[in-house]
């Protein structure tokens, strides 16, 4: 049987991979068709929604990176926009032996992400440690459509879902993530794509979660930092991320190495 100290340990090498996984998610919208004379809302489709001048929202753009110093080792995934809706589109993303989609929405105030990291449930597995969460609740935007110098957003979400540790136990693990963005300014950054004049970004991130070992409550909060630079009319060209879990500090850092816009 596991110490507290032990969970805590085990929490901790679970729930590092959230910290460069961060996105933003929308609430679930529930139509139950057996209410009578009921309609779903109409959606008013403004023209242009979907666009963004620090990310390109077109059919088949695509866009590789290689990460390095995460937890579970380097590697190299391909970001491609796979559909394109007039009020949104399908973020399609390839690693070596996995593949996940993520719906996206296009609204006035800018881009925000649907689901968290693919599908109503994601899924993410690493070091035979695996974890799947339901999004509950979700508010703010990913990217916001007009930014101006010094400004500052936040989005944060709910999750509720399950752990199966290496040992094959099981648990809960619900708690929430919250994100504090704010632009830095312009630099001017060189990565294996190229070096493009990008605009500078720091997000603050915090998670809260608990899990539930053997009827023990073990609460968890991991704190992160990130930099992240977009460059206007290509998307993201690097982010560094700094996390401490568990008592030990690591750094992330992610690299556009080729790019295609139609």
């Amino acid at each position: 049987m596991m110490n507290k100290k032990q969970m805590k340990t085990r929490l901790a090498l679970t729930f590092s991979l959230i910290a460069t996984l961060a996105c933003n998610l929308t609430n679930p919208v529930n139509f139950d068709s057996t209410a009578p004379n009921q309609q779903p809302a109409e959606t008013v489709v403004i023209p242009g929604l979907c666009e963004n001048p620090l990310y390109p929202v077109k059919q088949n753009a695509t866009w590789t990176y290689f990460n390095t110093g995460a937890p579970s080792g380097d590697f190299t995934y391909t970001d491609t926009i796979t559909e394109v809706r007039s009020d949104g589109f399908t973020l399609t993303t390839t690693f070596d032996n996995l593949t996940r989609t993520q719906a996206w929405a296009c609204e006035t105030g800018g881009l925000k992400a649907l689901e968290y990291g693919g599908g109503p449930t994601a899924a993410i597995t690493t070091q035979d440690t695996s974890m799947s969460f339901n999004t509950l609740q979700v508010t703010g935007i990913s990217l916001p459509k007009e930014i101006v110098s010094g400004m500052q957003w936040l989005y944060s979400l709910t999750l509720e879902g399950t752990t199966t540790m290496p040992d094959r136990q099981q648990t809960t693990s619900n708690g929430t993530f919250t994100v504090a963005m704010q632009e830095m300014g312009n630099e001017t950054i060189t990565v294996p794509a190229g070096t493009f004049d990008a605009v500078k970004f720091q997000a603050n991130s915090t998670i809260d979660i608990v899990g539930e070992f053997q009827g023990i409550q073990v609460p968890m909060t991991i704190t992160g930092s990130t930099i992240t630079w977009f460059a206007p009319g290509i998307g993201q060209v690097k982010s560094i991320s700094n996390s401490d879990f568990g008592g030990t500090p690591f750094t992330v850092t992610t690299e556009m190495q080729s790019y295609n816009i139609p």
